[in-house]
Formats: C-alpha cells, sequence, structure tokens
C-alpha cells in the first residue's frame, strides 16, 4: 500500500501546479506568529509557581502552535493551484491535526528549560520533524481529486530530513538566542526566535510540496479550480489567530491572577510589617497641618487617635496640632532639608507628653518644589526617659565623687589631727617613759583615740543605716532626764563660747515616753552639738513640745545659716552648710546624715530651715507614746561572798563600788587600767572581775581579749568579766561579748541590777538581804535613808558621805548660789544649780535636790522675778539639811554576781568562704541567728558583729578558732 505511494508509472501524465503567493506569505506569516506566541505561552508558563499550572500553560501553548502549524499546512495547500478542482476529507483532515499538536507539546516542554543537552535536543528535534512530517503528509493524504497523488521517494526523504533538521534548528535557535538576552529585551528574543521556527516549519511544508507527484490518469480533462481558496484561507486563519489570542489571552490572565496574589501577598507583607513595627509610617502633604494622604494603624499607639481621624479628605484631627509649642520650630525647619532626622514632643489624647522620634524624606517634582513628605514616627519616651535618669545618675554619680573626694580631704585632717597626737605624744613615751609628764601625754592619748573611735563610730553608723542592719532598742525613758543629760554634756562647749544655751519644755509633756532613748539621745548630740558649733554668738534653744502624732523637738540657732542650694543636700553624707566649713569648724558632715536616717528609722521625720547670716531650724518629729516609770528591785539582794577585782580609771567610781562590795563581805582588788587588771589575774584566779570599757593605758575591751588568748594558750581557767560601761547601746553589748566578756552592767550603778548580772554570769542563786532600818529622828523629806544605804553599800558608809559633804561644799552652797546671783551671773548660777542637783541625788538628798532642780527650771526658762524665791527655798533646805546631817553617827556594813553558751560548722565554714571572697549573704547571718545564745553564743555573736562592720579578717579569724573547738566536741 505505502510502496504505491512512490511508483510511478514510466508513461504517467504528471501535472504541474503553481502557487498563489499572497497565501504563501499568509502562511508564513501564521507559522512565524503562531510560534512566536508559542514561545511567549512558554515564557509566561515559567512565570507560574504550581508545577499544575505551568503544565496547562503548555498545553493551551501546545494547542496553539498546533493549530497553528497546522493552519500554516492548510493555508499553504490551499496556495497551490491545479487544473483539476480539489476538495479535502475532513475527518483525514481533522485528525492530521493531533500530529502537529503533539510535536508541538514536545518542543515547548523542551522549551521551557533553561538549559538543554544536545542528546535532547537531538532526540527533541527528530520528534518535532516527525510529528510536523506527520502532519504535513496526512495532511495531504486528505486530498480529494481527479489525479493521483504520488510522491518521490528522494524528495520525501529529504522532506523528512529537512523537517528533522529545520526542528532541531528552531530548537537550537531558542536556546542559542538567550545569551542575548541581556541585550535585548524579551519580547525581541520571543519575535527572532518566532520568525526562525516559522521558517523552519515553513520550509519543512514547502520541501514536502516538492516531493510531490500529481499522475493525470486516463482520459483526464483539464479544468479549473472553482473553490475560494482565499475564503477558506481567511477562515483558517481566523481560526488560528482566534485561539492563539485565545491562549495568550489564557496566559495573561494566569499571569494576572498570579501577579495579582504576589501583589496581594506583598502588600499583605509591607501590612504585617508596618503594622508589627514600633511606630507609625506616613506621607502626609507639607502644609502647617501635616494633612496625611497615609498613615498607618500603629499611629494611635502613639497618640491616642486612630489613624482615620488623620486622613484626607476629611480629617478630623491634625499630628501638627499634636506637636508642643517650644517644638514646632524644630518641626517647621524640614522644609529647607532633603532628609531629616527630628526629636520632638506630642500632647498624647490622655493628656500626658510623649517623645517622638522622626525619619523622614522630602519628595520634589522636576522643578524642585516640595510635594509631599514620607517618614516613620516612633515613640522613645521610655528611651529618654532612660537617657534622662542616666544623666541623673551621671550628675549624681560626680556630685558623689566630688562630695567624697571633699570629705576625704577632710576626713584625713580629722584622722590626722588626733593621729598625730597619738603618735607624737606615744613617740616621746617610747622615748622616756618615766617622765613626769606621762599622765598628761597618757590622757591626751586616750582623748585622742576616743575622738578616732567617734569618728569611726559615725561612719560605722552611716554604714550600717545605709545597709538596713542597724536595730532600735525600745524602752521606757525619762524624758526630762535625757533632755538634762543631753544639755549637761553641750552646757559647757556653748559656755565656751560664750553662747546661752536654752532648754524649753512644754507643761503638757509627759514625764515617760516609750521608744529608743539612746537612738534619740544620738540625734540631740548630733544636732545640738552642730547647732552650738555653727553658731558665732547669740543663743542655741532645744525646744520640746507634745504634736498630734507624738512629740516635735526644734533645735534653734543665731549662726550663719545654710546657702538654699545646700539646704536641698543637707542631709546628703559628707555634706556640711558650706564647702569650707570643715576646714573651720571639723566635722565630717556625717553628722545629719545619721540623724535623719535615725529619725525616719524610728518613723519619724527631720526637715531644716535656713535663712543665711540670721540661723537655722532643725526640727524632729517623733511618733512616740507615752511611757512608764521603769520598775526597779527595791532592796537589793545578797550574794555569798566573792574575790572580785574591779576596775576604773575614775577614783570616784572605784571607791563607791569598793564600798558596795566590801559592805557583803566580798573581797576587793583595785585597778585602773586593763594592763593593771591581766597582772593582778597573773597573781590569782578572783571569781569574777567587773571592768570599765573605756580607760587609759589599756581599755577593758583589749585587756579581755589578751585575758582570753593567753587561757587559751596557756591553758589557764577562764575568768568571768562583767563590763561595766556608761553606754546603753545595743552595739557597745555587742562589742562587750565579742571581746570575749560574760556579762554587761551599765553606769551609774544600779545595785540589783548589777548583783543579778553577776548572778547570771556565776550562776549564783540571790538571797534577800534585810533592810536596815532608818533613823527615827530623820526627816523624811531631807535624808532617803534607805536609798542612801543601798546605793553606797551601808547606812555608816552613806552617813561618812553625808557628813563628809556637809562639812564642805555643802557650806558653801548658798554662798556661791548668792553671790552668783548677785553679780547677775545667772549661767554660773544655771551650771553651779545643775552640778548641785546631781550631788544631792547620788547622796540621796531629794528635798535638797528638788530645790536644786527647781532653781535650775526657772534659770532654764528665763524667769527672774521667781530665782529669788527659789534660791531663798534652796537655803532654807540646805541649812534644814545640814541640821539633819549633824545628827547622824557612823556605821557599817556590805553586797555583788555571772553566766554561760551549739555546733555549726558547716554554716562557719560557707560563711568564711563568702568571707575570702569580700562578701557576705545576709540569709547566712539569719541561719546563724540561733546559734547566738546557745554554748557558743559568744564567739557566734563575735563572728556576726565582725561580719556585719566588715571586719572580714577578724572574722575569719574568729572562725578559725572556733572551728578546732566544734570539731572535738562532735569527737
Amino acid at each position: 500500500m505505502i510502496t504505491e505511494l512512490f511508483r510511478i508509472p514510466a508513461d504517467s501524465i504528471l501535472l504541474d501546479g503553481s502557487y498563489n503567493l499572497a497565501l504563501v506569505l499568509l502562511s508564513l506569516l501564521i507559522a512565524i506568529l503562531s510560534s512566536a506566541a508559542a514561545l511567549v505561552s512558554v515564557e509566561l508558563s515559567r512565570q507560574n509557581p504550581l508545577r499544575w499550572q505551568q503544565q496547562l500553560g503548555l498545553l493551551a501553548g501546545s494547542i496553539s502552535l498546533g493549530i497553528g502549524i497546522w493552519s500554516m499546512h492548510f493555508i499553504g495547500m490551499l496556495a497551490f493551484r491545479l487544473c483539476t478542482p480539489v476538495d479535502y476529507a475532513a475527518n483525514i483532515t481533522l485528525l492530521s491535526l493531533l500530529p502537529s499538536v503533539l510535536a508541538s507539546w514536545v518542543a515547548l516542554n523542551l522549551l521551557q528549560r533553561e538549559q538543554i543537552k544536545a542528546l535532547q535536543l537531538i532526540s527533541g528535534g527528530v520528534l518535532v520533524g516527525a510529528g510536523i512530517g506527520t502532519m504535513h503528509y496526512s495532511g495531504m493524504a486528505a486530498m480529494q481529486m481527479a489525479v493521483q497523488l504520488r510522491y518521490d521517494p528522494g524528495y520525501f526523504a529529504l522532506s523528512i530530513v529537512v523537517a528533522i533538521i529545520m526542528a532541531t534548528l528552531a530548537l537550537w535557535i531558542r536556546f542559542g538566542v538567550q545569551s542575548w538576552q541581556n541585550r535585548l529585551p524579551s519580547w525581541q528574543l520571543n519575535l527572532l526566535s518566532g520568525i526562525v521556527m516559522g521558517l523552519a516549519i515553513s520550509a519543512m511544508h514547502y520541501t514536502g510540496m516538492l516531493a510531490a507527484r500529481f499522475v493525470a490518469p486516463a482520459g483526464f480533462t483539464a479544468s479549473d479550480d472553482v473553490a475560494n481558496s482565499q475564503h477558506m484561507a481567511l477562515i483558517v486563519t481566523s481560526v488560528s489567530v482566534l485561539v492563539t489570542l485565545l491562549v495568550l489571552l489564557l496566559q495573561a490572565v494566569m499571569k494576572f491572577y498570579h501577579a495579582k496574589q504576589s501583589l496581594n501577598r506583598s502588600e499583605q507583607q509591607f501590612r504585617s510589617l508596618i503594622q508589627n513595627i514600633p511606630g507609625a509610617a506616613y506621607r502626609c502633604l507639607p502644609d502647617q497641618h501635616w494633612s496625611m494622604l497615609f498613615i498607618s494603624a500603629a499611629v494611635e499607639s502613639l497618640c491616642g487617635y486612630p489613624a482615620k481621624d488623620f486622613l484626607l479628605p476629611s480629617p478630623r484631627q491634625n499630628w501638627a496640632a499634636l506637636i508642643l509649642p517650644e517644638d514646632q520650630p524644630l518641626v517647621s525647619a524640614i522644609n529647607h532639608q532633603q532628609t531629616y532626622h527630628l526629636e520632638y514632643r506630642i500632647r498624647h489624647r490622655d493628656g500626658s507628653v510623649r517623645w517622638m522620634l522622626e525619619h523622614g524624606d522630602t519628595l520634589r517634582d522636576e522643578q524642585g518644589n516640595l510635594i509631599a513628605l514620607d517618614g516613620f514616627i516612633m515613640d522613645i519616651t521610655e528611651r529618654r526617659e532612660m537617657e534622662e535618669q542616666l544623666r541623673l545618675a551621671k550628675q549624681q554619680a560626680e556630685q558623689a565623687a566630688e562630695v567624697k573626694t571633699t570629705f576625704l580631704a577632710n576626713m584625713s585632717h580629722e584622722i590626722r589631727t588626733p593621729l598625730n597626737a597619738v603618735i607624737g605624744f606615744t613617740e616621746l613615751l617610747r622615748e622616756n617613759p618615766n617622765t613626769p609628764e606621762a599622765p598628761r601625754y597618757l590622757a591626751t592619748v586616750q582623748q585622742s583615740a576616743k575622738a578616732l573611735l567617734v569618728l569611726l563610730n559615725d561612719i560605722l553608723d552611716s554604714a550600717k543605716l545605709e545597709k538596713g542592719k542597724l536595730e532600735l532598742e525600745q524602752t521606757d525613758f525619762n524624758l526630762t532626764e535625757l533632755l538634762d543629760n543631753v544639755v549637761s554634756t553641750l552646757w559647757v562647749e556653748a559656755r565656751n563660747k560664750q553662747l546661752e544655751l536654752k532648754l524649753i519644755l512644754d507643761p503638757k509633756l509627759k514625764p515617760y515616753y516609750f521608744g529608743a532613748a539612746d537612738r534619740l539621745r544620738q540625734v540631740l548630740l548630733n544636732l545640738l552639738g552642730n547647732a552650738i558649733k555653727f553658731t558665732e554668738r547669740g543663743t542655741v534653744t532645744l525646744e520640746v513640745s507634745t504634736s498630734a502624732s507624738g512629740l516635735q523637738i526644734a533645735i534653734r540657732d543665731t549662726g550663719i545659716g545654710i546657702a538654699p542650694e545646700r539646704l536641698s543636700r543637707i542631709f546628703d553624707p559628707f555634706t556640711q552648710a558650706d564647702a569650707s566649713m570643715s576646714r573651720r569648724f571639723g566635722g565630717t558632715g556625717l553628722g545629719t546624715t545619721i540623724s535623719k536616717q535615725l529619725v525616719e528609722l524610728m518613723g519619724g521625720a527631720l526637715t531644716a530651715s535656713s535663712v543665711p547670716g540670721e540661723g537655722s531650724c532643725f526640727t524632729v518629729s517623733l511618733p512616740l507614746t507615752a511611757g512608764k516609770a521603769s520598775t526597779q528591785i527595791s532592796s537589793p539582794q545578797q550574794l555569798p561572798p566573792l574575790q572580785l577585782i574591779i576596775a576604773d580609771d575614775i577614783e570616784q567610781n572605784l571607791d563607791l563600788l569598793t564600798a558596795i562590795l566590801e559592805r557583803d563581805q566580798h573581797q576587793v582588788r583595785r585597778a585602773r587600767n586593763g594592763a593593771e587588771v591581766l597582772q593582778l589575774l597573773t597573781e590569782q584566779t578572783p571569781d569574777l572581775v567587773l571592768m570599765d570599757i573605756q580607760m587609759p593605758v589599756m581599755d577593758g575591751l583589749t585587756a579581755c581579749k589578751q585575758r582570753r588568748a593567753n587561757e587559751q594558750q596557756q591553758g589557764l581557767a577562764k575568768v568571768p568579766i562583767i563590763a561595766l560601761t556608761a553606754s546603753a547601746f545595743a552595739e557597745d553589748r555587742e562589742a562587750v561579748f565579742a571581746a570575749g566578756m560574760d556579762g554587761f552592767a551599765t553606769k551609774p550603778i544600779d545595785i540589783s541590777l548589777l548583783f543579778a548580772e553577776i548572778a547570771r554570769v556565776l550562776q549564783l542563786p540571790l538571797s534577800p538581804r534585810a533592810a536596815t532600818p532608818a533613823a527615827a529622828s530623820m526627816p523624811s523629806q531631807l535624808l532617803d535613808s534607805d536609798h542612801g544605804s543601798a546605793l553606797w553599800g551601808s547606812e555608816a558608809a552613806h552617813r561618812r558621805e553625808l557628813q563628809r559633804f556637809a562639812a564642805g561644799p555643802l557650806q558653801h552652797l548658798c554662798e556661791d548660789l548668792l553671790t552668783a546671783e548677785s553679780e547677775q551671773n545667772f549661767s554660773r548660777l544655771l551650771q553651779q544649780s545643775h552640778a548641785y542637783k546631781g550631788i544631792c541625788g547620788n547622796l540621796a538628798l531629794p528635798a535638797l535636790s528638788t530645790a536644786c532642780a527647781n532653781l535650775e527650771h526657772v534659770l532654764q526658762q528665763q524667769q527672774p522675778q521667781l530665782i529669788q524665791p527659789r534660791l531663798r527655798q534652796l537655803c532654807e533646805v540646805a541649812s534644814q539639811t545640814c541640821k539633819a546631817i549633824s545628827a547622824l553617827q557612823s556605821d557599817i556594813e556590805p553586797a555583788t554576781a555571772e553566766v554561760p553558751t551549739q555546733s555549726l560548722a558547716t554554716l562557719l565554714q560557707v560563711l568564711d568562704q563568702q568571707l575570702q571572697n569580700f562578701g557576705y549573704q545576709d540569709a547566712l547571718l539569719a541561719q546563724l541567728a540561733p546559734f547566738a545564745t546557745g554554748r557558743w553564743h559568744l564567739a557566734v555573736s563575735t563572728i556576726v558583729q565582725h561580719t556585719e562592720d566588715f571586719d572580714f579578717n577578724n572574722a575569719r579569724k574568729q572562725i578559725a578558732a572556733l572551728l578546732p573547738q566544734l570539731r572535738e566536741q562532735d569527737d
């Protein structure tokens, strides 16, 4: 069958045909346009994100190209003219479309690739060429005509070869021109490739036509083809173009769809970005209102107004109106800038002021005119507040550094002065220990050392207060006695400066209050001492009155005053009224700071007011409640006879203690300093040592520490030691126990409390002692025999002291007072009345002591009209007292007491590690607290005290000493 197509009889008449040039050109155009459209379709399909969408685009392009190739072939057939009518079988003609579509599918799949290998190119060219050839020859097989269609084998084969070569060339050309992408736009590359591919398709068709042979049958008569070829070609062309356009339209719609999706995604990302950044983006007109063309929703978080309130065409709010007037000029300057960076303030909807940071660009037209502003606004209020805090912190740090530098300079002066005395006089004593001036040198050294101790205590108090480690000891106290003690302490200093020191008391004051009496005394001494120090002439007044919350204490002076700029910082550490004051008056500037901290710790307030050159007033308000008189043991208790050593540097104190103790048959040996105590302890081992804390040569704490060290090193028996001190501060008690002492008793001596402490330390029972009956003839309002006997140890000892007083000071009492009154020397009169009040109180002369107190009171209250009546009353009582004492006769009698102390090695080892790194945790000290009352209470208390005082070296030494004892106990 197939061979019949290539057999042409030798006697056959072959017919020649001709071509309609217009239709030929139309076929070429159809091939080129279809190829170019197919290449555009490939390019568009590449842009689809999903593979099925790419394949759908390729299928549409394949159909379009296949119809284009088929249309080119069909129009090319219509362009051929034979001398016989030609018709086409519709079914075969339509079926011939399938190979062209398949060939197009193969071609477009290859063209979609970014790169192609040689084998893929050749196999693709063979498939595409074979497909086009199949379409061509199946299309020619659809011709129905009177003549027979035969093919020249050579040209037939040539047409297939040409089809394959031209298909391969067309594919290669497409990939070859990709190297021109950087020089030619995409549409030009597609057009160039389409021309090459269209010409290749046409070349295959017309080479195949060249192989066709039309054999006329016998009796053939030529006739014209009456078919309207041009009309048919127009229809085919229209259909082909329509399909191509539909495919391109489909691809364009898909591209638009994907572009819109991409745009939506980008817009969504942009909106999400704009909404999530901490600020608002905007575009506005460069008018005075900053009319917004766009502003993001985040603007509401900046100013409190929603974005819609700012947007044109009908804004209800404008951004410019929110900017504070002071910052408007800064914002207006952006009209002259290309880019701008601004920081300004706005008024928020809630009324608060917010800081804004703005970055932006100006948009200008071709003439350089400003047409819009694009920018970004962010709330930087927190940053500005942090910057302000940093600035303040820097200023405070600089001020603190300046103040501390000044303080160190002042402190070096304050420390150097007493140190020079200590070093100088000890050097003199070392060179000449037997000099007659030795006592004076030692007194100077002691006074200088005490001054250093006061200085260091102030610094330590300040550190404890800052750290919150200072605790208050609340007790009932006599306010009048406390104030009297404070005024008496500073009275001499005021007199030496020729200042008038006044005490004004509100009649509504209660006699007793409940509070931290020791700390109140410290505050008053600080403030009143400062007032005296900084007052050159005039008056210093201490006025105490009641208030709604408790007490109000005012300290007024007529001194130099405080400048307003320094008044606000007067309670800062190391600050004085003037930078030069420390050199002029001395001091560290810690007094007012400690006083304020103590008052606030007591729940009160300390304020200051001042007029430079006129004076200052410091006011203390304290929420104190009324207290009650402290109950004391009225009759002393008796101890079994003991061997005792007593130590004090004041002879009168030694006499009083000796009388009290020997009255109860105790054997007493006396020492005047710690060194003498240690010497006596080498000679005998007493039952107990009563030792003052502050003594020359060697103080009581040092002596106790030395004794404890000797006991540990030499295996000596432990001697109980009780401290005698005039200080009632809790930290002084702690220092006593830290030094290794076993008890604590205060001065002046309270016999009952002293005996109770001795009994506690020695674990002895106390037995009651019958009171000595008083003389029947003794007037009770003049002499308090019971109290005097208890104080001096016996009625006889009391009588001896009374007779000594009556023979001396009492004889001159009225004379001295009347002389001072006649000379109008009220300061001397006040001094003498105060001194005699104390002496009479110690001698249990209540009537005379009260008379002296009454005179002192009217002098303090500046009531001159009452001075003479009070003097007359005092002299009358003095005369009666003298007579009562003269009727007495002498007698003798005696009285005296001590106590005690668990395993904590792990806690101490942890603390030692922390102290080694120069720090400690408060929680660890809290865990040690329960051990401070057991067997090891002295050692633990000492360790805690050293730690809280930041004396880490001594704390570690105490730990090292205690740990072996704990291990021995565990063993």
